[in-house]
């Protein structure tokens, strides 16, 4: 074996444009598969962690929204929710926290600059703990300023806005009114929220503001947290909500669990498709080694006939041949999981995810290469063990 090894690198080395060309394969598909992997795994684990925060002890009303899966990330509940709602299971479910929350989307400037697409949340919440929250920078707004035109930005968006994550008493324009700033949140790396929203590029402000801003009293969500059954409290809520609404589609009841779930679904339809895109790639590059392998067979006719002829069996033969595909195929392997993590590390960077570790990524950079290599080196070596020696030896090459 280690004889084989040897030969094989050595035909490598003679050949290293060949067998380059026939790495390069190897890496764009193992690249993209862990890519996809590392990827997926971050996504999920950011969504465990959110529930886990949350102690799965919440449920989140929502207005109307699309039922379609892949429309679960891009579409914002509509304001069909009621503060009556609101009131009637502040009264009936005792030992929780109930927020209420308009979802207001547009632009947002400061200082000549302007950003589109920004979130901004009008919320009750006056104590960041009941969603996990964290200030960076300065206070959050009590039920006393609910009437002061006071905003808290995501960290991520007043390092986007104002340039640094210290803004206070800045001055920034939200749907044509004025605010100040009063606070930062704590980057939570949460892009997919369970919540709907990107809190790190997000701008909170008071209920009362954002009644003023939509001129309108409805909500798009209502957050009911600190609960202890939250199997019966959903069921409360939707008898609740049946009574106030002649439509059950105004409102969609979910527990953090189940949202996440629903993402995690999403993620994984996601991950299918684009491994089967990998896949393809995968399999041409394996039919590429093979080629490439068999024109090796080829080529180094009189090389083999001078190896049978001074004692090399089939099965050394055959052996070379089988290691030169999985030294090329290994080292395409090693080479696409090393660039997988370095391309993850840097779209999760820009996404504000923390880097999991995916064993199934680390599976897939060395077991999947191994299988390709053995597939593609088969029948070649096959080839190569068949030839005839006085044959091969009267080759010119």
């Amino acid at each position: 074996m280690r004889l084989a090894i040897r030969l094989a690198r050595q035909s490598l080395r003679t050949h290293k444009l060949r067998a380059r060309l026939s790495t390069i394969g190897i890496v764009i598909s193992i690249t993209l598969v862990s890519l996809i992997f590392i990827i997926s795994d971050s996504v999920k684990a950011s969504l465990t962690k959110q529930v886990e925060q949350l102690n799965n002890h919440s449920v989140i009303i929502n207005g109307t929204t699309s039922n379609s899966l892949f429309n679960l990330v891009s579409s914002l509940p509509d304001d069909t929710l009621l503060r009556q709602d609101s009131k009637y299971i502040r009264d009936n479910i005792d030992n929780s926290t109930v927020i209420d929350n308009q979802i207001i989307y547009g632009s947002i400037s400061y200082d000549g600059q302007q950003l589109s697409d920004i979130t901004t949340i009008a919320t009750s919440i006056t104590n960041p703990d009941d969603l996990s929250l964290t200030l960076l920078d300065g206070n959050w707004f009590s039920n006393d300023e609910q009437n002061k035109k006071w905003v808290i930005l995501g960290e991520n968006l007043a390092n986007k806005l104002i340039g640094t994550v210290h803004p206070q008493n800045q001055v920034i324009d939200i749907k044509g009114e004025k605010f100040t700033v009063v606070g930062v949140i704590k980057q939570t790396k949460q892009p997919l929220s369970v919540l709907g929203y990107d809190i790190d590029n997000s701008a909170f402000i008071s209920l009362d503001n954002g009644q003023k801003i939509t001129d309108s009293d409805n909500l798009n969500q209502i957050i009911v947290t600190k609960i202890d059954d939250v199997g019966e409290i959903k069921r409360q809520i939707a008898q609740i909500l049946s009574n106030n609404h002649v439509d059950s589609n105004d409102f969609a009841i979910d527990t953090t669990n189940d949202i996440a779930d629903r993402l995690i679904e999403l993620v994984n339809y996601i991950t299918i498709i684009a491994c089967l895109v990998a896949g393809l790639v995968l399999l041409i590059s394996c039919i590429s080694i093979a080629n490439i392998m068999l024109v090796n067979v080829v080529e180094r006719r009189r090389e083999i006939g001078i190896r049978k002829a001074v004692g090399a069996t089939t099965r050394n033969i055959i052996g070379q041949f089988i290691a030169e595909s999985l030294i090329m195929s290994l080292r395409g392997g090693i080479i696409g999981l090393v660039l997988a993590y370095a391309i993850s590390a840097v779209i999760l960077l820009f996404w504000s995810v923390d880097l999991s570790f995916s064993w199934l990524a680390l599976g897939i950079g060395f077991a999947v290469p191994i299988v390709t290599g053995i597939i593609a080196g088969v029948y070649p070596a096959y080839r190569a063990s068949r030839q005839d020696i006085i044959e091969a030896l009267n080759q010119l090459t």
